[in-house]
């Protein structure tokens, strides 16, 4: 329970991505994931239905995401390294450049990885702090603050395109 406050739960969609997977030498694979920052929304249900407006519009605004001068995040690998299989699944950790704000940092991605028949499921959380992101943590009043660190969840879901000649 936090005192005066809640989690908030946001969605961002990918506009843009693309998931190299090289079978059998992971080091070979690669991520790039674009999302457009005014897409960014509160999740329906996760916060009282009056205050979502409100919340997206300090979100979107110049103190938090600046959507009018940065209207791109973007996530793109420098590595990836192999963990283990099981099956259709395996572990990996993807280590790339989270840019935000215009500020690239750096960022290890542990996944669990499912492949299926055309497709690739990919699940993960990591722990980032909003000042390394460029933003200071704002606050309701000079009363309620929103914390520094937050949990990144996310499930990505990707399909299969055949390879050009």
């Amino acid at each position: 329970m936090k005192f005066m406050g809640h989690e908030h739960h946001i969605e961002a969609p990918v506009a843009e991505g693309h998931v190299l997977v090289v079978e059998g030498d992971p080091a070979r694979s690669s991520v790039l994931l674009r999302f457009e920052s005014a897409k960014l929304a509160i999740v329906p249900g996760s916060e009282p239905a009056g205050d979502i407006p409100r919340v997206e519009e300090r979100m979107r605004g110049p103190e938090v995401l600046d959507v009018a001068r940065f209207p791109q995040i973007a996530f793109a690998s420098t590595s990836v390294k192999g963990q283990s299989a099981n099956g259709s699944g395996f572990r990996l950790v993807v280590v790339g450049a989270l840019t935000l704000r215009g500020r690239s940092v750096p960022v290890e991605v542990p996944l669990e990885v499912a492949r299926t028949a055309g497709s690739l499921e990919a699940r993960g959380e990591l722990v980032l702090n909003l000042r390394d992101l460029g933003i200071e943590p704002p606050s309701v009043a000079g009363v309620v603050k929103v914390a520094n660190s937050f949990r990144l969840e996310f499930e990505i879901r990707a399909k299969a395109q055949l390879a050009a000649p």
